[in-house]
């Protein structure tokens, strides 16, 4: 209501001021043509031939004539001269005459002395509503900041206590989040709060709990989806293990036979047979014992937390271990691998399996291959910041719309009971966990490369 009432006041002043200007502005172009007219009644009358100048006056004194309703209408009963003036400007019109310039002459110096004191009240007028208006609109502006003030503090401070509550619950319900999403277990806690943030602190602790609750079943799922995919592994070189290791047990089962029918026989026994015999068996015992070995590290339960390996000795055994698998037996399975690899801190079970899959994948990939030799090659490297892991065949490859659905989830181009298409979509997720990344690049009738990469960070000191 205030602002409202000093505006219409400000309001009132620029109108004056405007109908001012529009004022000072009639009078001084009535000032300027009567200027000119006196100027020329003087040339006129100071002229050796003044008929020559009555024209001219007559001219301007109709122009004069012509702007004189607006002057009486603006400024009535303000110019107490103009009657005369008009009377004289009327007999010179009626009959031009130097004798009628004199009075039309004076009577015109006399107007325009009115006109130049009227500018000069109109001209005050004007600067005392401009010091009205300069000062009206300072006194509405430090009262406008007087009551803005006053009603800054009075909200500031029936509201500080609510908005200071406020953020520190909001701040609680910040760290909550972070907490939860860094991996944090924490227990849900309650605010004590009966509004929308309150209810939100609510569902937030029941999306925890069910987030809780579907990661625990996912990891489950996911530990028991990982160690059927290793066990089929495992199981898919079973019976070529059987035969291998059933090998040197025939040697050992001989070797004893024949030691043991030396001895019934009675005959002088020939030590040096004997020697090579145990030698033989010791040979044939250790080369069992090694692949028993190599058999209870791939099925024995994986180490949960990532831990400094020698990526080399980890490929070196995995590729040891597949070669007995009968998808091997016509391939080379060759190793490249770099001696000055760094140690990779990684879950040792996660990259077998993962090599594995790469390795069980281009085996699938060299069946039916016609011309050029089968060739799988396992190599190493340390390249800009990271160590790549790299499984390459010259297989069958694969075109673009199979390549850009390798990753998916029960994706597989391999017929029934050969595959699930559950191997490459584990490994993604096996390599993602350790911070890294595994790419596919095929191109079809030249082989397929399989790139795992783990980032710098996950680099330990040299194995």
């Amino acid at each position: 209501m205030y602002i409202s009432h000093e505006k219409a006041r400000l309001l009132h002043i620029v109108q004056q001021l405007e109908y001012g200007n529009r004022q000072h502005e009639l009078l001084s172009r009535f000032n300027d043509g009567l200027t000119r007219t006196i100027v020329g009644i003087q040339q006129a009358l100071n002229a050796e031939h003044p008929d020559l100048l009555l024209d001219p006056v007559g001219a301007d004194l109709a122009v004069i004539s012509s702007a004189l309703p607006s002057l009486q209408e603006a400024f009535p009963g303000a110019l107490t001269s103009l009657s005369a003036f008009q009377r004289q400007m009327t007999r010179f019109q009626e009959a031009p005459a130097i004798s009628a310039l004199e009075g039309t002459r004076d009577s015109a110096q006399e107007l325009a002395a009115q006109v130049a004191r009227l500018e000069g009240q109109i001209q005050q007028r004007d600067a005392r509503l401009e010091l009205q208006y300069v000062d009206l609109n300072h006194r509405i502006t430090v009262t406008l900041l007087l009551i803005n003030g006053l009603g800054l503090a009075c909200f500031g401070a029936a509201v500080i206590v609510f908005f200071s509550k406020l953020a520190s619950d909001i701040s609680k319900l910040e760290r909550r989040a972070m907490a939860v999403v860094g991996g944090n277990g924490l227990a849900p806690r309650n605010l004590s709060r009966r509004d929308e943030l309150g209810g939100l602190m609510q569902a937030f602790n029941r999306m925890q709990e069910t987030l809780q609750r579907r990661e625990q079943a996912e990891e489950i799922s996911r530990q028991q989806l990982f160690h059927r995919e290793k066990m089929a592994a495992i199981g898919s070189v079973a019976a070529a293990l059987a035969h291998e290791i059933g090998n040197p047990i025939n040697a050992i089962s001989g070797i004893a036979q024949h030691t043991v029918d030396e001895i019934r026989s009675g005959r002088p026994l020939d030590r040096a047979t004997l020697l090579a015999g145990a030698e033989s068996t010791i040979r044939q015992s250790e080369r069992v014992g090694s692949i028993v070995r190599q058999l209870a590290d791939l099925g024995a339960p994986p180490r949960p937390d990532p831990e400094l390996l020698n990526l080399n000795e980890l490929a070196q055994t995995t590729c040891s271990f597949i070669r007995y698998d009968k998808r091997f037996c016509s391939a080379d399975l060759v190793q490249d691998l770099d001696r000055n690899l760094p140690a990779v801190r990684a879950v040792a079970d996660h990259l077998t399996q993962v090599l594995m899959n790469l390795l069980i994948n281009a085996a699938d990939a060299l069946e039916g291959l016609l011309g050029a030799k089968p060739t799988i090659r396992v190599s190493t490297r340390h390249v800009d910041g990271e160590i790549e892991l790299c499984v390459h065949d010259n297989g069958h490859g694969m075109g673009p719309g199979v390549l850009s659905r390798a990753f998916e989830q029960s994706f597989t181009t391999k017929p029934a009971g050969k595959g699930r298409g559950i191997g490459l979509y584990l490994s993604r997720a096996l390599i993602e966990d350790l911070g890294g990344r595994i790419e596919l690049d095929s191109t079809p009738g030249l082989g397929t490369a399989a790139r795992v990469r783990l980032p710098s960070a996950n680099i330990g000191s040299a194995a």
